[in-house]
C-alpha cells in the first residue's frame, strides 16, 4: 500500500479487545512532566472602584491528551492523574501525577510560551512558597504530597535565618528538589555554604525532617553547582 492509499484513520479501534486498547492508551499518556504553578488573581471595578479576588493556582502548561480523547482514555488517565493544588476557597485545577511528575515555582511560570533566553532576561520572580504554604485565600492543599520538585531562589530569600528551608520541609513527602539561583557562577562556593550552613541548623531543629535529594543548578547559566547533604549523625 503506497502513500496516497493509507487510510487517515482508524474507525474499528472500539471493537479491539479492552486488553489491546488499554495497552495503547499506556503508550499515550506522557512520561514524567514538569509542571509549572503560579497564583492568579482577579482584578475587576465596580461602582468606579477596584477590587481584587483570589482565583487559585493554576499552570500554563498544557492538560495531557490523555485526559481529552474520550471517555475511556479519561477514565485510564484518571488513575494516575489528579485535580490537585486547590483551597477550601477554591477547586483545584491542575492535573499531575504526584508519582512521576515534578513541580515547578519558577521564572518559566509566568508564560507557556517564553523561550529560554526570554526566561533569562526576565529575570527572577516573586517568592511563591511561602503564599502556597500559608493556607487562607492564597495558599493551596497538596504539599505533603509531592514528591519531586523544582523552584527559583533570587536575592530576596538569600539573606534570610534559615533559606528557604522552613518551607520546604512542610513539603514533607519530597523526595527530590533542584534549588535554581538567580545568581552569576562567580557567586556559587559562598552561597552553597551559606545554604549547607542554613539547611544543618534547620534539621538540627527539626529531627524528623526527611531531607530530601537536593540539587543546585543555576537559573542564569544552567551550571551544576553540586549538591546539598548532611553529614552523618545530623
Amino acid at each position: 500500500m503506497d502513500l496516497e492509499t493509507k487510510p487517515s484513520s482508524f474507525t474499528l479501534f472500539t471493537r479491539l479487545p479492552l486488553e489491546l486498547r488499554l495497552k495503547i492508551w499506556s503508550f499515550i499518556a506522557p512520561g514524567p512532566r514538569t509542571v509549572s504553578i503560579k497564583y492568579k488573581g482577579l482584578s475587576f471595578y465596580s461602582i468606579g472602584k477596584g477590587f481584587s479576588a483570589a482565583a487559585g493556582w493554576r499552570s500554563p502548561d498544557p492538560i495531557p491528551i490523555i485526559l481529552q480523547i474520550c471517555q475511556e482514555s479519561r477514565t485510564e488517565a484518571l488513575k494516575s492523574y489528579q485535580l490537585a493544588f486547590g483551597s477550601y476557597h477554591n477547586p483545584p485545577r491542575i492535573y499531575f501525577d504526584f508519582s512521576k511528575d515534578t513541580l515547578r515555582f519558577g521564572n518559566n511560570q509566568g508564560d507557556a510560551r517564553m523561550t529560554v533566553p526570554e526566561m533569562l532576561q526576565s529575570g527572577p520572580i516573586d517568592y511563591m512558597l511561602d503564599v502556597f504554604l500559608g493556607g487562607d485565600f492564597y495558599g493551596a492543599d497538596d504539599a505533603e504530597k509531592v514528591w519531586f520538585m523544582i523552584t527559583d531562589i533570587d536575592e530576596s530569600v538569600y539573606g534570610r535565618r534559615a533559606f528557604c528551608w522552613d518551607e520546604i520541609r512542610l513539603f514533607s513527602g519530597l523526595m527530590e528538589l533542584t534549588i535554581m539561583p538567580w545568581e552569576e557562577d562567580e557567586m556559587a562556593d559562598e552561597l552553597m555554604r551559606g545554604y549547607q550552613d542554613t539547611l544543618r541548623t534547620v534539621a538540627g531543629k527539626h529531627p524528623e525532617w526527611i531531607v530530601p535529594r537536593i540539587t543546585v543548578i543555576s537559573a542564569t547559566s544552567g551550571t551544576h553547582w553540586g549538591t546539598l547533604e548532611l553529614a552523618e549523625g545530623v
